[in-house]
């Protein structure tokens, strides 16, 4: 099948692209979950704080999701960037900044509940966080491997100051088609279900 084949190609030659933008999320991952765990002072009394107000919001029924733009651009704005850093060379080094960027901010997040909350919290967090990210994050290095390559091309392309054929093909567009439709689903789990199921699960779960 023409599908299979395009996505056999992704992994032809794209290993290190695929090993520097895990090792930048893993990196960014894992800084996220140092600075959550060792908040202290006013920068922790605040923490606990915001988590607590949000807790009560769950419990009390009132989380409601944001305005749907607004969940478009909580969705679409990491894989957004990837794609329009991937029509230039630096890409080269603004996607595996981007990729570093979005593991620190995702595992403080998750990060911040456990330490709050314990194993509860991580439940929480997997809800809020884990729901579309599923989804979201293969598409998110979908687009960055790919989108890595391109800027690579291009940069040679510069540095060789001579034609060569941009790396757009039909694959590329088609591996950029699939990922707005699974982002696409994900807007529609972020506004219709994660609401209700953090509300239900923080009436449920035994947190004080």
């Amino acid at each position: 099948m023409q599908e299979a084949k395009v996505w056999r190609r992704l992994g032809e030659g794209r290993l290190p692209a695929l090993l520097v933008l895990a090792a930048c999320f893993l990196a960014g991952g894992l800084l996220g979950t140092l600075a959550a765990g060792g908040a202290s002072g006013r920068g922790a009394e605040g923490l606990d704080a915001y988590l607590s107000a949000f807790l009560a919001q769950a419990r009390s029924g009132g989380l409601r999701a944001p305005s749907l733009l607004a969940q478009v651009w909580t969705v679409v704005r990491w894989p957004g960037l990837v794609v329009l850093l991937g029509f230039s060379a630096v890409g080269l080094v603004g996607i595996p900044v981007a990729f570093g960027v979005r593991g620190f901010l995702l595992s403080f997040s998750i990060a911040s509940f456990v330490r709050v909350y314990g194993g509860a919290g991580g439940l929480l967090a997997a809800l809020l966080f884990g729901t579309s990210g599923i989804l979201s994050v293969p598409v998110l290095f979908v687009l960055g491997v790919q989108g890595l390559g391109a800027s690579r091309a291009l940069a040679v392309r510069l540095l060789e100051e001579r034609r060569r054929m941009l790396p757009y093909d039909k694959g590329y567009w088609f591996r950029c088609g699939l990922s707005a439709g699974c982002l696409a689903f994900c807007v529609l789990l972020e506004w219709a279900a994660v609401p209700s199921l953090v509300s239900g699960a923080a009436g449920l779960l035994r947190i004080p």
